[in-house]
């Protein structure tokens, strides 16, 4: 396991309708990396960085050059504080290829085998969740299951609207062009 100590600030940008605390999906069926393959958890995704935050939720097709301000609108970005520290069970470094991963596996974009990963560190692990390195910028993320939910907390930044100027510098952090209409 790997830990990130109590204090430490997690970056998330999500739907407005959301809660900054929300552990999704809405429904039973798993739609991002590390979801419950069976509906019976939910997962809070959260990055260590504003950068890596807004790149995995906004940098989704590495191949567009642009990010439009309709994919924006709509989204707030919020900042959790962890009240305790987080146990997480670490797909980085060579700890992939201890479940027959590869780095291609946790970074691609067809989920069957994350899916199936998580349920079983979910199932087999009192981890409060899954570390993991962001296929957009190779810094960390935190996949939390909502077993942890008593080990975060929102700080005073709770879902901001993300301005323009905000969108335009981090957008040009990866190398994208903001387009706003």
């Amino acid at each position: 396991m790997r830990r990130i100590g109590a204090g430490a600030h997690l970056h998330r940008y999500h739907r407005a309708v959301h809660s900054p605390v929300f552990f999704g999906p809405v429904g039973p069926d798993p739609v991002n990396r590390f979801d419950s393959p069976d509906g019976s958890y939910k997962i809070l995704y959260a990055a260590r960085s504003i950068e890596t935050a807004f790149g995995e939720t906004f940098v989704r097709t590495p191949a567009i050059p642009y990010i439009l301000s309709t994919t924006i609108d709509g989204r707030v970005r919020s900042e959790l504080v962890t009240t305790r520290a987080l146990r997480l069970y670490p797909l980085v470094d060579a700890g992939v290829s201890a479940h027959g991963l590869s780095f291609t596996d946790v970074h691609g974009d067809a989920y069957a085998r994350t899916w199936e990963i998580s349920g079983h560190i979910h199932e087999t692990t009192s981890a409060d969740g899954i570390l993991y390195t962001s296929r957009f910028d190779n810094q960390r993320c935190v996949a939390l299951f909502e077993r942890a939910s008593d080990a975060i907390r929102l700080s005073a930044l709770s879902a901001v609207p993300i301005s323009p100027s905000e969108a335009e510098r981090l957008a040009a952090h990866f190398g994208k062009d903001y387009v706003a209409p």
